[in-house]
């Protein structure tokens, strides 16, 4: 007997726990979401597979504000479709503080609801989670220049510093 109900998938967006994974970093080594977390804020940021001014803009401006990010007790996992060989290379060029991972088969960017079929990522996007593994905010760049301001994310994460775990931050 079937009753017809249809379980959907979690959508990835504020206030609903953020899909775990499992990706090899710009090293190869295994990086899981909620092994990395580990009791701190996270600001993933999915890139594209491409070496261009764009990307290369988003991974300085990421450097960047790496030091306020830290001040505020929240961390920053790059996840990217490429290889870890591009991914190792797209490290060694602009040398950032933190992760690039690596997800050539799309899985985290389906999990996230942002995989487009033609270019598997159109525009950079951002969640930031907090301490629990809860999606505080996201952005999606509509396209490679639509970069997220870094106040918006500091302004979250500093929300999650001082806020119970469940709660949801809007801009």
């Amino acid at each position: 007997m079937e009753f017809g109900h249809k379980y959907e998938e979690p959508v990835a967006a504020p206030g609903h726990k953020a899909p775990g994974f499992a990706l090899k970093d710009e090293e190869g080594r295994s990086v899981s979401l909620y092994d990395f977390i580990d009791g701190h804020s996270v600001v993933l940021v999915f890139i594209r597979d491409v070496d261009d001014a764009h990307t290369g803009e988003l991974l300085d401006y990421l450097k960047d504000s790496y030091p306020r990010i830290r001040y505020h007790k929240g961390d920053v996992l790059a996840i990217s479709p490429g290889s870890v060989d591009f991914n190792r290379k797209l490290f060694e060029k602009h040398k950032p503080p933190f992760h690039i991972l690596s997800d050539e088969d799309c899985s985290a960017l389906k999990k996230y609801g942002i995989y487009n079929e033609y270019d598997k990522l159109v525009g950079p996007c951002i969640f930031v989670l907090n301490r629990a593994g809860i999606i505080m905010y996201s952005y999606e760049g509509k396209n490679p220049e639509d970069i997220v301001s870094m106040s918006d994310v500091i302004a979250v994460l500093h929300d999650a510093m001082i806020s119970p775990l469940d709660r949801e931050y809007e801009i």
